[in-house]
């Protein structure tokens, strides 16, 4: 039989010991440390912003950065429960990070640190006289700085085992970065991100997540906010999956959707690399000169490198005009038919229109036209 996590169990009349009690409490914290460590992902759960404040000494312009109010969990599914705080430049002097670096221009990782610490021992205790140990501890924190490139793969922190509960602490949650003046005693600025490394978030792991209303939404911020994007899923009638952003009342102005049938809507342009036996088109009205676009998804080099295959459709776009371009006012009557419409090697549109006045002279005139036109585009079937 394997050995499994143990809990206490108390009966009537039993005498218990201080490891009794440790035990219950223990077996709480282990179990909430687990469903953190495997049904989550690690990361800051709530605020711990740095905020800076401008300030000045002997002259010289520095910042004071404060770290505000908020909740982690660590790594070991421990929480960190943190009250606003000011971040220290005794603290960082002291682990004399700056040896060897420009201190005014690197940028230094600011680290939260949850780790236990005994408490102040209760003024009126009943232990013995001879046991002075503390009969509470704190489930403390420390904010700490480290050398810059330190904050790269925060996943290499040490695993814990299975059945481990949150450990002593010591799993290091970034919280941002510093900037310090050219003696390294003052902070001048501060940032969530260097270099593509930031902050992370607590998290959710799940294969599977379900809604209790029939309706779930996802969103980029924790309250609802205009102009940012959601994602719907609602089973109202066939069942409908909408992205696009929210308005001010927190509601979804959907530019994509589809239903469980298939049905595709889409508010702009789909857009996505072209495959052999696939076909983009790009269609419009060009006016003579013009180069004609290629379709999304097809690039110039494609063309060149005779990867694409691109063919060209094109018509004169009569608009009911009664008389040339330039044309003075009067009472003649004008007729027109193509004198010209194709495409060049480099796409160029050529499209002019012959005009004739059908009334009072055989003048005629030559004049740019418009033309509809279609680009019709494919990949090269690549042979084995």
């Amino acid at each position: 039989m394997s050995t499994g996590i143990e809990r206490p169990l108390f009966f009537e009349n039993q005498i218990l010991g201080a490891a009794d009690l440790t035990a219950s409490v223990e077996h709480s914290r282990g179990q909430e440390a687990r469903h953190n460590r495997y049904l989550h992902l690690w990361g800051i759960a709530y605020g711990l912003e740095l905020n800076g404040e401008d300030a000045e000494e002997n002259n010289e312009s520095f910042k004071k950065i404060t770290l505000s109010a908020g909740m982690a969990i660590d790594g070991w599914g421990r929480e960190i429960v943190v009250q606003s705080e000011a971040l220290s430049e005794n603290t960082f002097a002291q682990l004399q990070l700056t040896s060897g670096l420009n201190a005014k221009e690197a940028w230094y990782p600011v680290f939260l640190v949850g780790k236990d610490q005994p408490a102040q021992q209760q003024a009126l205790s009943t232990a013995r006289c001879d046991n002075s140990a503390p009969s509470r501890k704190v489930e403390g924190y420390e904010i700490t700085f480290r050398r810059p490139g330190e904050a790269r793969n925060p996943e290499e922190q040490g695993g814990a085992k299975v059945a481990d509960g949150p450990g002593g602490g010591g799993w290091k949650v970034l919280l941002g970065f510093v900037q310090l003046n050219t003696d390294g005693d003052k902070f001048t600025n501060f940032k969530y991100e260097v270099n593509g490394i930031g902050r992370k978030y607590a998290g959710v792991q799940a294969d599977e997540v379900a809604a209790r209303g029939g309706s779930l939404k996802l969103r980029t911020q924790t309250t609802p906010q205009a102009n940012k994007p959601a994602l719907l899923l609602d089973e109202t009638g066939d069942g409908l999956l909408q992205f696009g952003s929210l308005d001010a009342l927190g509601r979804l102005q959907p530019v994509f959707s589809v239903n469980a049938k298939g049905d595709v809507k889409a508010e702009g342009k789909i857009i996505g690399a072209l495959t052999t036996r696939n076909v983009q088109i790009e269609s419009g009205i060009a006016t003579d000169g013009m180069v004609l676009p290629l379709p999304p998804g097809i690039t110039e080099k494609q063309v060149a490198d005779g990867d694409a295959i691109v063919q060209t459709h094109i018509s004169l776009r009569m608009t009911g005009e009664t008389s040339p371009p330039g044309a003075a006012p009067s009472a003649d009557q004008w007729g027109a038919f193509p004198l010209e419409a194709w495409v060049d090697s480099d796409r160029r549109l050529h499209c002019q229109a012959r005009w004739f006045r059908m009334i009072g002279g055989s003048l005629v005139e030559d004049h740019p036209a418009a033309c509809n036109y279609m680009v019709l585009a494919s990949v090269k079937e690549t042979q084995p």
